[in-house]
């Protein structure tokens, strides 16, 4: 192969042995030089991109772990979230369920509490009644004090007394509307009917109306048939005694 520069070869040709000689040797130490300065360079570079690689690694690893962060921050909130949520909506049915009960509760306190102030009232008028009956100077006064006593206890209550047409209406309570004669045949079964019996003997007969209260009725029957016996016999007692009584008849 030709040299590219045929005046250089013909230059060294023309040099002498030792000039070679110093050439190759200026050669040599220039490669040496050379190598000599690129190992460090090379090993500096190598160590920069290393450095450069370790870096990118650890940003892109913060990156990662900066996500990975933000990623388990947000399933954490949105799992408490839900745990929160689901935590109020238990609250919030207790919290109903609990408000019905309460209510339900109230209601059935109040419901109580007024039976338990009516039977109050029952057992005061029941007590009161007696003493009622028994101050009455006449037959009609037992009957009218009945008819006050017994008014609480229906929608209407009347009394009625025995004439010789059978037992026609004497007074009447309430709202209601009472034919003005009755028997035990011809009163609505509806109606409360009792007679009121003195020593096995009729005397008068009570009627009352729906919503009644048959038991309170009854005691309060039972209390006017001994009232009216108790009188009959004060005046007995003070006929016999010579004293001025006079029959009280019922109008």
């Amino acid at each position: 192969m030709e040299s590219p520069n045929p005046s250089v070869d013909r230059i060294l040709q023309a040099l002498s042995p030792s000039l070679a000689a110093e050439l190759d040797q200026m050669a040599a130490e220039l490669r040496q030089a050379i190598e000599a300065d690129f190992e460090p360079r090379m090993q500096a570079a190598v160590e920069d991109a290393r450095e450069r690689a370790m870096e990118k690694g650890a940003y892109e690893l913060q990156l990662a772990v900066d996500e990975a962060r933000d990623t388990v921050r947000t399933e954490v909130a949105q799992e408490q979230q839900l745990r929160f949520d689901e935590a109020r909506a238990v609250m919030d049915q207790t919290h109903g369920e609990t408000i019905r009960q309460l209510e339900s509760e109230r209601t059935a306190w109040i419901a109580e509490r007024a039976q338990l102030q009516q039977q109050l009232d029952e057992w005061k008028t029941f007590a009161e009644a007696q003493k009622q009956l028994a101050e009455a100077e006449s037959q009609p006064e037992i009957l009218l004090r009945w008819l006050k006593l017994a008014e609480p206890f229906a929608a209407g209550v009347a009394v009625y007394t025995v004439k010789t047409g059978g037992l026609v209406l004497w007074k009447s309570l309430g709202a209601a509307v009472f034919p003005e004669i009755v028997s035990q045949a011809t009163v609505d079964p509806e109606f409360y009917f009792r007679p009121v019996e003195v020593r096995g003997k009729t005397v008068a007969a009570v009627c009352a109306l729906q919503p009644k209260r048959s038991a309170a009725l009854d005691f309060l029957v039972e209390v006017m048939e001994l009232a009216i016996e108790v009188f009959g016999m004060r005046l007995r007692t003070a006929a016999s005694n010579g004293g001025a009584a006079e029959a009280a008849g019922i109008r």
